[in-house]
């Protein structure tokens, strides 16, 4: 018995050493021989890895002259709710998937002809996010089409993946268009100092026709002073202070054609204007033929060491063809500090959306204050977050909630 395992041992201590010996390449047999130097070694060899993976980027495979691009990712987050509201009898405790993503993008022909494919599985739904391609002619005019986010606020056009507390903003939630389909022109200037975006879509959400002439007009304008200022709403330790102002607008003519054809992801029609659940006789009887309906938002972002800073402002107007106007604000407030740089990080946001009164639109007075700890294992690539928030309505008795959220994300 001992001689065997004797025997076993330096049997697998034989494999062990061999499998660490590996067959040599020919560049590193030429160099080794004096054919080739140590220069012209690193020059055959330096774009002989086509193939490679890097957490949070995914799978990267692409030809050795770079026209060919394809890169394979997903991103998933766990999380944890418990909703205590004064207006229900029982506390609601639930585990979810909130997000669980996968993308393709890359380039084909020339690196300047990109394209982006995201399919959300969240929630047990398969839902198309992302579907176009870009071609750039410069940098300061690029061209897009297909399905993707218009150019709104900006704490939307910041992936989810990347947000400072668990989610959005209570401001956000009620005012934002989520995805589109459409066509859109955008471009920088003096290495991203000033960006914009302008771009014509259907204006009835992710993957919803047009039934009428009338699309939905946005534009976005990003002014960053001190450099280009990247879509993450955390500070990682950034050596100079970094600010971002910026402002959007997008407008648009709904007729009771639309009815029926709106996807609710677009909250600003379902949550803030709630004409997403009415037919075309409903509409007309309460708007007339029309409904013009136009929104801008403004934001101010800054950052500098483990400090983040960041607001914005929301304001939508609804003038129908019948009817008075309506009107309908919101805001966020939220800072953010890393005790321990790129590690432990603590946060606070104050959010609110009022509304003026009309039996003809949803009206509501609600404000949210939300405190939250992160802890970066990997940046955004591996961390957990956990939040408070106190959610008053100030409409309606016994309404108000509290509800602590508890997500883990990682992307790969």
């Amino acid at each position: 018995m001992k001689r065997f395992l004797t025997t076993a041992l330096m049997a697998t201590a034989m494999f062990g050493l061999c499998s660490n010996v590996q067959a040599k390449t020919l560049e590193e047999i030429l160099k080794d021989k004096g054919v080739i130097t140590e220069e012209d070694y690193k020059e055959a060899t330096k774009h002989s890895d086509l193939t490679t993976y890097q957490p949070g980027k995914g799978i990267t495979v692409q030809t050795e002259d770079g026209r060919y691009k394809a890169q394979v990712g997903g991103r998933l987050q766990a999380r944890y709710e418990n909703l205590d509201d004064d207006g229900a009898e029982d506390t609601e405790s639930n585990f979810r998937i909130r997000r669980m993503k996968f993308w393709l993008q890359g380039n084909v022909f020339t690196k300047n002809l990109t394209y982006k494919w995201q399919q959300n599985f969240g929630g047990g739904d398969s839902v198309l996010e992302d579907a176009y391609f870009t071609y750039k002619v410069a940098d300061p005019f690029s061209l897009t089409v297909g399905q993707f986010k218009p150019a709104q606020g900006r704490q939307e056009l910041t992936s989810s993946g990347s947000q400072l507390f668990v989610d959005r903003s209570l401001a956000n939630e009620t005012f934002n268009l989520g995805y589109d389909l459409g066509l859109q022109a955008s471009g920088q200037f003096m290495d991203k100092r000033l960006e914009y975006r302008l771009g014509v879509f259907n204006g009835n959400g992710p993957n919803q026709s047009n039934p009428d002439d009338n699309h939905m007009l946005v534009g976005r304008l990003d002014i960053n002073p001190f450099g280009a200022f990247k879509m993450d709403e955390p500070s990682f330790n950034e050596k100079k202070l970094l600010v971002n102002l910026g402002a959007s607008f997008a407008t648009e003519t709904m007729s009771g054609n639309d009815m029926g054809e709106i996807d609710g992801s677009n909250d600003t029609l379902d949550k803030a204007l709630n004409i997403d659940s009415i037919d075309d006789t409903a509409f007309t009887t309460a708007f007339g033929e029309e409904l013009d309906w136009t929104l801008y938002t403004l934001n101010l972002h800054a950052k500098y060491s483990g400090l983040t800073f960041g607001s914005e402002y929301f304001t939508l107007n609804a003038d129908p063809k019948v009817g008075a106007d309506w009107d309908a604000d919101g805001y966020y407030i939220q800072a953010g500090y890393q005790i321990l740089p790129k590690q432990l990080e603590v946060a606070a946001r104050y959010s609110a959306i009022e509304s003026t009164d009309s039996a003809a639109y949803t009206t509501f007075d609600k404000n949210e204050t939300t405190l939250g700890v992160n802890y970066y294992f990997d940046k955004h690539n591996l961390k957990v977050q956990a939040d408070y928030s106190l959610i008053e309505d100030d409409r309606s008795a016994n309404s108000d909630e509290n509800l602590f959220r508890l997500q883990a994300q990682v992307i790969f």
